[in-house]
């Protein structure tokens, strides 16, 4: 039969373009390889080759593979591996490394025949399903066997929550249902291909240990995965979207996840106890998460020096104490150090309020400094010049939606929080206007929207928006094509300024300032930003060179001895 072989032509596959010599020396080697192999084997062998007949392959690749199958079993018969059921994963680990061929190209295509074959074998329940699999050049570099671990390493794959495992067989069939959701759930053609490799993957390592699955050993086994390859934390996070499909059987993609233990849980006991209850007063008094997490860390940070300079008991605090915590506080400004410090006090009046220190204790907490003119920063010609050229020449989705953030706080004047926050429904097309509840506020406002606004919100939308099903209008390009976060509105900017470093508030300042220039009045200027009254205009007044001029007072009559004016 092997001898018909080297006339036939066929696909990829065919060995009829190699030279005559080169591929009567193979047939001869695989006939003795043949007469080595024991009957078992050879009956796998024959069930292989109806198998291939059976699904309509030429006889050309029939026969390529089954002289792989042929190379392979007598390797395995080599290593004294008299069954099927005896090839492991380490099989596979060492007849890689064993193998020689010319090239590593020539080693690939021929793995790829022997997969097949293994595949083959595991259909049929012959050998583990994870041991096709392991045939890879990049999953062999990933593989690990405990046993060769480093004892610490080792005990972080201890399976000791028997009650949340499932076997490695039923952990793979869920992670081909997820598959399918995560498609569904328009993921990235990246994104899906390292999620199915990471899940691909433990399930060679579980299978390869003799593990069962549970989370904590998918997380230890992810977290491992940074010594081999850059995309651990992408493993990671295929890992808690398994946890989240198999406990609620569905997956949000919104959910942020977070990996590190809370700082909290680690203070003492009677310190976490009040700080519990601190925290639990201010969630019935309606506090949001992210006001809740302006409390959290400056408590938490301040329970952890009292822990590190060894008070142990609310008795023990002092004036003194709570003087020199807020004296060595590392902020930058006045301001920001009492901010911070305002919080901490109200921890404070809580602990007074329950009895555990004395009721002004909290007076100690300094908040308040003298107050501070900072000059008003603007845009100037030239800036606004780099901006409207990246906005004429905005081609990308990317580009397109950064232009549409900067236009609108050029034109409009609107916050960053308020842009972000931007719904479809805001834009009246109709009366040319966008309405907004001002996030800082809670004030509404509706302004006239410019015509390049409108243009350029269009063109985000219609060329460069993902088809998603949001109801905001500047949303992220990746799932879960969720609301963009304003952060995202200083990063347009930088972009557009060619990474020149500016706070997208300048915009709006930039804004003011113009229509302040145009003599608009400072009533209708603040309307238009959406403040309660005139006070907060009045510090752009500085900003309008001209007119400031004329404020000028003449040094006349005021006698000067001395000095650069001398």
């Amino acid at each position: 039969m092997y001898t018909e072989v080297i006339n036939l032509k066929g696909d990829d596959f065919s060995m009829s373009n190699q030279p005559r010599e080169s591929i009567l020396t193979k047939v001869t080697e695989t006939r003795e390889k043949m007469r080595s192999l024991d009957s078992s084997s050879k009956d796998i062998l024959d069930a292989f080759k109806e198998n291939l007949a059976n699904n309509g392959h030429n006889v050309t690749y029939q026969c390529t593979l089954h002289s792989a199958a042929v190379h392979f079993l007598d390797y395995v018969r080599s290593r004294d591996i008299s069954t099927p059921g005896g090839i492991t994963h380490r099989t596979i680990f060492e007849y890689y490394r064993d193998d020689q061929h010319d090239d590593y190209k020539k080693k690939d295509k021929h793995n790829v025949y022997v997969r097949k074959f293994l595949h083959f074998l595991s259909e049929r329940g012959l050998i583990r399903a994870s041991v096709p699999f392991t045939l890879d050049k990049v999953v062999l570099s990933h593989l690990n066997f405990i046993e060769s671990l480093p004892p610490e390493i080792q005990c972080s794959f201890n399976e000791n929550d028997q009650s949340i495992c499932m076997c490695a067989d039923d952990y793979y069939r869920k992670t081909l249902e997820l598959r399918r959701l995560i498609n569904e759930h328009n993921y990235s053609k990246g994104a899906q291909k390292v999620f199915r490799q990471a899940w691909k993957e433990l399930f060679i390592f579980l299978e390869a240990n003799s593990l069962k699955y549970n989370q904590s050993i998918a997380l230890a086994w992810s977290i491992y995965m940074s010594r081999y390859t850059s995309q651990w934390m992408a493993f990671r996070r295929a890992m808690m979207l398994f946890e989240q499909y198999r406990s609620n059987g569905y997956i949000a993609p919104q959910t942020a996840y977070s990996y590190k233990q809370d700082r909290a849980e680690l203070l003492p006991e009677w310190f976490r106890t009040d700080y519990d209850e601190f925290m639990n007063a201010k969630r019935k008094e309606g506090f949001t998460e992210s006001a809740l997490k302006s409390f959290k860390y400056p408590c938490i940070r301040f329970l952890e020096h009292l822990d590190i300079i060894g008070i142990r008991d609310w008795g023990e605090l002092t004036p003194e104490t709570i003087k020199e915590f807020h004296r060595q506080s590392p902020h930058s400004t006045p301001e920001a150090r009492n901010a911070y410090s305002s919080r901490i006090r109200r921890f404070l009046e809580h602990l007074g309020v329950t009895g555990r220190v004395y009721p002004t204790l909290f007076m100690a907490m300094p908040c308040e400094n003298a107050p501070r003119m900072s000059l008003i920063k603007t845009l100037n010609d030239d800036e606004i010049a780099i901006i409207t050229k990246y906005q004429n020449d905005a081609a990308g989705a990317y580009e397109l939606r950064n232009a549409a953030i900067i236009l609108i706080g050029l034109r409009m004047g609107l916050r960053a929080s308020d842009i972000a926050g931007l719904k479809l429904s805001d834009v009246s097309w109709e009366q040319e206007a966008i309405s907004v509840m001002q996030q800082k506020t809670s004030k509404f406002l509706k302004l006239p929207m410019p015509i390049e606004v409108g243009n350029a919100i269009y063109r985000y939308i219609i060329h460069g928006r993902p088809s998603a099903s949001s109801e905001y209008i500047f949303i992220t390009h990746r799932v879960p094509f969720d609301r963009l976060n304003e952060n995202a509105c200083q990063r347009a900017l930088k972009k557009a300024l060619r990474d020149k470093s500016q706070g997208f508030h300048v915009t709006r300042k930039t804004f003011a300032t113009r229509m302040l220039i145009e003599n608009v009045g400072t009533t209708r200027i603040a309307e238009t930003l959406g403040h309660v009254n005139n006070s907060s205009v009045m510090k752009y007044l500085s900003t309008n060179d001209e007119k400031m001029r004329m404020c000028t007072l003449s040094l006349k009559g005021i006698p000067v001895s001395g000095g650069a004016l001398a």
